[in-house]
C-alpha cells in the first residue's frame, strides 16, 4: 500500500505546459473476429498509441472496455484491462447467451481522455448476427497506403486438426525490419468471411487523430492512471476536526495490513493492487487509539457517460444462412465443464457434522464467554501469544506474527477474512485452541457472540470496501492435437488462433503454430497492430 494525494491542475499556463511534455492518447480496439453469436466470448486487445506519432504508450495502465445497446440505452459489461509488463491490454468480453441479434458499440477509454469530450473516446461497432449491420463508411484505400508497414504472412493450410506454421515478416515500405508487438487473429474463412464495413487499425486511428480538439482541455483533472486508488475522508461526528489521524487497511485477500499517519490530512488517497472481487477492510482511529466520535467515508468510483454513434445501418439483416450454421456447429462442439474419460464411484458419502471439535477432538484450551482473560486482554493476537499459540516476531505494529490457522465463526458462517486486529475479544463466545504437532502451525476456532459480525463490521469508524477492479488476464485456448489425442469431442472452432502478443525479433520476423479444426480448410489471417517507433501494421490475407 501507498498513499498519495489526486492531482488537480487548472490554468492555462498550467495546462498547456503539461500538453506539451505528455503525449496524448488514443485507443484501437482489435477484436479476434469482425461478428459473433450470442454466447460467443469477443477476444480484444486495446492498442494505446500517442495521437501525433502513433507510437505504442502505457503511461496509463488501465483502460476501460464498454459494452452498450443503443436501442435500449443500456450498458451492458465493463472491464477493466490492465496492462501487462510489456505494455499490451487484452482480455475477453463474454457475450450473454440471450443477447439479441445486431449491433452494439464497444466503448475505450483512459482517465486521461476524460480530460477530454466523451467524443475522442473509441467507439467501435459490435455485430451480434442475427439482426442488421452497419452501413459505415470506409476511407479510401490510396488515402491509406502511406500509413501502413509491409508485412507478409506465409503458410500452408491443412485440416484434420494437423499443426498449421505461419511465417509473420514485417517491414516498413523501404524494407526495413519493424520490430514490434502485434495481435494475430487467424478464424475459418468458410465461416468468418471479412467485413468489407469493419474498420481497421489505420482508419480508426486516422479518425481519432483528425477529431482531436486540443483546445478543449481547460483542466486537468484525471491523472495518468499508473495505479487504483481508494479514496476518501474523515471527519468528526460531533462536526470537530481529528488531530493525526491513523489509518489502517487490511486486504482481506492476502492478510496483508497496514497503518498510516495521516497527520493534519482529512482526506486520504490509498494506492492499491486492486484485482477484480478484491476487499479492503479500512478502519480509522484518533491519536491515542480511540474510535468514538469517527467517521470514514470513502468515495465511490464514477464513470464518464460515452456521446455513442448514431450508426446508419443496412437495410438487409446478417446472413441467416451463417448464423444457422455458426450456431449449429458451437452447439455442438461446445460444453459447460471438464470431460472426462470415465467416472469410477468409490465408497459412499459420509455427511461432515458442522461441530468443529468433531473433526479435531478435545481442545488443548478452551475460553468462553466471560472468563477474565477475555474482559482484561485488549487485542486477540496478544491474547493468543498468551495462551501460548505459536508465533515467529512480531508485525511493524507491534502485534505478534502468529504461527497458527485462524478459523472464525460468526452468525452460523464462516468469516475467514475478518482481520484478528478488528475483533474486540469482548465479542468472543468461544475460543478452542487446538495445538499443532512440531512444526506444523496451531488451530485456533473463534466462535462470534450474535450479532458480532454486524457491529464490527458496521461501524462508523469502518468500512470493507469492494470497489471494482481490473480484470485478471484471460488465455485463449489453442489445443495442441498429437496423433495420440482421442477425438472424444468435435473441433468445430470459428477462432482457431489469437494472440495478442506477436513479438516480432530484431529482423522483424515471428513464427506462430496452431492446430486446424476438424472442417477448417481456408483460414482467414489478420495482424495489426503499431512498431515500436509507431508504423501502423494493418494486413489480412486468405490460405488455403
Amino acid at each position: 500500500f501507498s498513499t498519495l494525494l489526486p492531482l488537480a491542475i487548472s490554468g492555462q499556463t498550467q495546462v498547456q505546459a503539461v500538453m506539451t511534455n505528455v503525449p496524448q492518447e488514443c485507443i484501437y480496439l482489435q477484436t479476434d473476429k469482425p461478428y459473433y453469436t450470442a454466447g460467443d466470448t469477443v477476444w480484444f486487445r486495446a492498442h494505446l498509441v500517442d495521437t501525433e506519432t502513433y507510437m505504442p504508450v502505457s503511461r496509463s495502465r488501465f483502460v476501460y472496455v464498454e459494452m452498450h445497446d443503443q436501442q435500449a440505452d443500456t450498458l451492458i459489461q465493463r472491464l477493466i484491462v490492465r496492462c501487462d509488463s510489456d505494455g499490451v491490454f487484452a482480455n475477453a468480453l463474454p457475450l450473454p447467451k440471450e443477447i439479441q441479434g445486431g449491433v452494439y458499440t464497444l466503448v475505450a477509454y483512459t482517465q486521461w481522455m476524460r480530460n477530454f469530450p466523451a467524443e475522442q473516446f473509441c467507439y467501435q461497432p459490435l455485430t451480434v448476427l442475427g439482426g442488421k449491420r452497419v452501413r459505415g463508411h470506409r476511407i479510401p484505400e490510396q488515402h491509406l497506403s502511406h500509413f501502413s508497414a509491409e508485412a507478409t504472412i506465409n503458410g500452408n493450410a491443412s485440416t484434420s486438426r494437423a499443426l498449421i506454421t505461419l511465417d509473420i515478416d514485417v517491414c516498413n515500405q523501404d524494407g526495413q525490419p519493424l520490430p514490434g508487438i502485434y495481435a494475430l487473429s487467424v478464424t475459418d474463412y468458410d465461416l468468418v468471411k471479412p467485413d468489407s464495413l469493419f474498420g481497421d487499425i489505420r482508419q480508426s486511428l486516422l479518425r481519432q487523430q483528425h477529431s482531436r480538439q486540443s483546445d478543449t482541455l481547460t483542466s486537468i483533472t484525471y491523472p495518468y492512471e499508473e495505479e487504483q486508488f481508494i479514496t476518501g475522508r474523515i471527519k468528526g461526528t460531533w462536526r470537530s476536526k481529528i488531530k493525526n489521524p491513523h489509518l489502517l487497511v487490511v486486504n482481506s485477500q492476502t492478510g496483508q495490513r497496514h497503518e498510516f499517519e495521516l497527520g493534519d490530512s482529512m482526506r486520504f488517497a490509498l494506492a492499491v493492487d486492486n484485482p477484480e472481487g478484491s476487499t479492503f477492510l479500512l478502519e480509522v482511529t484518533n491519536r491515542h487509539g480511540g474510535t468514538n466520535h469517527i467517521q470514514l467515508l470513502v468515495d465511490t468510483l464514477t464513470f464518464p457517460q460515452p456521446q455513442l454513434p448514431q450508426y446508419a445501418l443496412s437495410s438487409i439483416a446478417t446472413d441467416s444462412a451463417t448464423l444457422q450454421r455458426i450456431s449449429q456447429l458451437q452447439s455442438q462442439s461446445s460444453f459447460d465443464g471438464i470431460l472426462l474419460d470415465e467416472v469410477v464411484k468409490i465408497g459412499t458419502h459420509r455427511p461432515i457434522k458442522s461441530s468443529i471439535s468433531h473433526l479435531l477432538g478435545a481442545p488443548s484450551f478452551m475460553l468462553t464467554e466471560g472468563h477474565p482473560k477475555l474482559q482484561a486482554t485488549r487485542s486477540v493476537e496478544i491474547l493468543l501469544r498468551t495462551l501460548g499459540v505459536k508465533h515467529d516476531g512480531v508485525t511493524k505494529n507491534g502485534n505478534p506474527r502468529l504461527h497458527a490457522r485462524i478459523f472464525i465463526i460468526g452468525d452460523r458462517r464462516s468469516h475467514e477474512r475478518i482481520p484478528l486486529s478488528l475483533i474486540p475479544p469482548s465479542e468472543i463466545k468461544q475460543l478452542d485452541f487446538y495445538r499443532g504437532f512440531k512444526y506444523e502451525p496451531d488451530f485456533v476456532v473463534i466462535q462470534l457472540k450474535p450479532g458480532a459480525v454486524r457491529r464490527i463490521m458496521h461501524k462508523p469508524n469502518m468500512v470493507a470496501v469492494q470497489q471494482m477492479g481490473y480484470s485478471q488476464p484471460v488465455d485463449f485456448y489453442s489445443p495442441q492435437y498429437t496423433e495420440s489425442t482421442p477425438k472424444t469431442r468435435p473441433d468445430f472452432r470459428t477462432t482457431l488462433y489469437w494472440n495478442p502478443k506477436v513479438q516480432t525479433d530484431h529482423n522483424g520476423h515471428a513464427t506462430v503454430h496452431f492446430c486446424a479444426s476438424d472442417i477448417s480448410r481456408r483460414y482467414l489471417v489478420t495482424l495489426e497492430g503499431v512498431s515500436h517507433d509507431g508504423i501502423i501494421v494493418h494486413k489480412q490475407v486468405i490460405i488455403e
